[in-house]
């Protein structure tokens, strides 16, 4: 056959090769720190941006955000301890209030 080719395999010991090759990364550029960009600065930012596309309710929601930040700060003057007498006196004066409109309601219709 004549067009056969021979393969020859040379190895080299990797002392002998460090001997002879420069084998550390002294040519390359510093590795850069990457840079975290998730900051509240970032975050306003982003949220300033995309305040008109989000939604008011359901997934990824102005709601959300809100009950979000509820966990953690709560507004002065809106514990839920300040806002539960108001509620019940709500509740109170729509009862007489139904209850007044009832009785205008039977003294019209007795006439």
């Amino acid at each position: 056959m004549a067009n056969e080719i021979q393969l020859v395999k040379s190895a080299v010991k990797r002392a002998d090769l460090e001997k002879v090759v420069d084998t550390s990364f002294n040519y390359f550029a510093p590795a850069i720190e990457p840079v975290d960009n998730d900051t509240p600065e970032e975050l306003f930012r982003i949220y300033r941006k995309l305040y008109l596309e989000l939604p008011a309710t359901g997934n990824n929601s102005h709601q959300t955000l809100v009950e979000e930040s509820l966990k953690i700060y709560t507004p002065q003057g809106m514990s839920t301890t300040d806002i539960e007498p108001l509620l019940a006196e709500i509740t109170d004066l729509r009862r007489r209030l139904l209850s007044a409109n009832e009785q205008i309601l039977e003294l019209t219709n007795a006439k």
